[in-house]
């Protein structure tokens, strides 16, 4: 299995609308943009300005209405930057994946990393990844379409979720909004 550029950006953009602190503080900068538009056109409502009443009156209309569009691509590119900063050795990289009894081993050029399956606490499951996520942060990225043996993939995933208690969140339909 090799990971690409956009494998990491869905990651970053699932963990990310997971996130409760990322989407206060997505939320939190749509309703003050917003209302200190309101403010300035009420400010020049009462100056008897009509011409910049009515402007910020339409730029906060625009706001209200564009700003997700305009968070969603302004996280995106931060993501995309930062993936590209710090990944960027490890696209097209070949990595194999093997499923011991105990654990999951990943092995590329650099090395191999042993994951604990006691380690894994939840199971993120998207259109075309899973996400497994451990006690300690890490996680690891499965690609579906990239794997060559997808169908022990999912027994594997079963059998973690059936005898280790791990948590599966199934959302298929995910998409970055």
């Amino acid at each position: 299995m090799t990971l690409n550029e956009d494998d990491y950006l869905t990651f970053q953009l699932y963990t990310a609308s997971k996130t409760p602190r990322v989407k206060k503080a997505r939320i939190r900068s749509w309703i003050l943009t917003t209302i200190t538009f309101l403010c300035l056109a009420y400010l020049f409502y009462h100056s008897d300005n009509d011409f910049l009443t009515i402007y910020f009156l339409v730029i906060a209309g625009l706001s209200l209405t564009l700003f997700p569009f305009y968070t969603r691509w302004r996280y995106k590119r931060h993501y995309l930057k930062y993936i590209r900063d710090t990944y960027k050795t490890r696209f097209g990289e070949k990595c194999e994946l093997e499923f011991t009894p105990d654990a999951i081993v990943t092995k590329d050029k650099s090395g191999e990393v042993k994951i604990n399956k006691s380690e894994i606490n939840e199971i993120n499951e998207i259109k075309d990844f899973y996400f497994l996520k451990t006690s300690s942060g890490m996680a690891l990225i499965i690609s579906k379409s990239k794997t060559e043996d997808i169908e022990k993939i999912k027994s594997e995933i079963k059998s973690l979720v059936e005898t280790g208690g791990v948590k599966h969140n199934i959302e298929l339909d995910w998409k970055w909004r």
